[in-house]
């Protein structure tokens, strides 16, 4: 019962404030969209279309401190293909997310159910584009972010909320500072303990030129073998309205964050190497279009795939 204590002290929390919610205003906001996929794995061509709606709520309860939840759900043509769930089923809805927001002399504190991010570039952990409160990411925990002084601070103690009774514990800070106006450097601790604890050491860079933004992240654990990655890229912005992209990468087995269900957690692909490539064009402030291709390849072994994806998304 342990590894359930603070989702049930979160949802206590919930509980306990409802009375107060009903008596202030609701923020909501959200996105919805839909995307064709199309993918060749070793000449085996599969497509289909994906649309999502995801749905935020949020309600200040006293001071500074304010109650969240969110609701995702998708729908797909094709059962199983291109799905962020961890569900093999056409349709899937979901309260997925709730805790509580509180924010003091510049920081903020992130407390419940939750998809975070480690690292700049999420090359150790990037749990961000799952859905589901269960197997897909999703963890139990609390994030600070905020800033002192000239250094920005990141910090994660969470657990997996998995579908089972491996839960393990993912411990991380990142702390980034700009040295000058263009440039910005940061450095990653992680320690994540499951039947083999792992610790992660990072690095990362950006830099500002013009409208290109260079950066570039790298990875090391404290595994035997395959335990090293890196991912670099440039976006650039001709204008407010486009941006393009282009990022190699290259992440061994053990360079990430594997979760026992799911497997690798990076932003980029456990196992392999190859090239993201993306362009946005925003047609209004609320609706836009992505356009992305990967091509990638198994770092050892035949495996390769292509994977096409357009998407039309609304914000609101």
């Amino acid at each position: 019962m342990k590894k359930r204590y603070l989702a049930a002290a979160v949802a206590a929390m919930v509980t306990l404030t409802t009375g107060v919610v009903m008596a202030n205003p609701v923020e909501i906001d959200g996105t919805t969209s839909f995307r064709y996929r199309a993918d060749d794995t070793n000449g085996v061509k599969k497509n289909g279309s994906i649309t999502k709606i995801i749905l935020n709520a949020k309600s200040e309860v006293a001071p500074n401190l304010s109650i969240f939840a969110r609701f995702a759900a998708e729908g797909l043509s094709n059962k199983g293909f291109g799905t962020d769930f961890r569900a093999d089923k056409s349709f899937v809805g979901e309260i997925d997310q709730y805790g509580l927001l509180y924010t003091n002399a510049g920081f903020t504190y992130k407390l419940g159910q939750q998809s975070p991010t480690i690292g700049a570039l999420g090359l150790i952990y990037d749990a961000s584009g799952y859905l589901g409160k269960q197997d897909m990411g999703v963890v139990d925990g609390i994030n600070i972010k905020g800033k002192s002084g000239v250094t920005s601070i990141d910090f994660l103690a969470a657990q997996e909320n998995n579908d089972g009774a491996i839960d393990n514990k993912i411990y991380s800070v990142r702390a980034s500072y700009n040295p000058t106006k263009a440039l910005t450097l940061g450095a990653t601790l992680t320690q994540y303990k499951a039947a083999d604890n792992m610790n992660f050491y990072g690095a990362d860079a950006s830099y500002a030129y013009g409208k290109a933004t260079y950066s570039g992240e790298f990875a090391k654990s404290n595994a035997n073998a395959d335990n090293k990655s890196y991912a670099l890229g440039m976006a650039y912005a001709p204008d407010a309205k486009n941006t393009v992209s282009v990022y190699n990468y290259k992440v061994e087995t053990n360079g990430n964050i594997n979760n026992p269900y799911v497997g690798g957690m990076t932003t980029f692909d456990s196992g392999l190497k190859g090239f993201y490539y993306g362009a946005d064009h925003s047609f209004t402030k609320d609706t836009a279009l992505h356009l992305f291709y990967a091509d990638r390849k198994a770092i050892t072994g035949s495996y390769k795939n292509t994977s096409f994806r357009t998407t039309v998304s609304y914000k609101f």
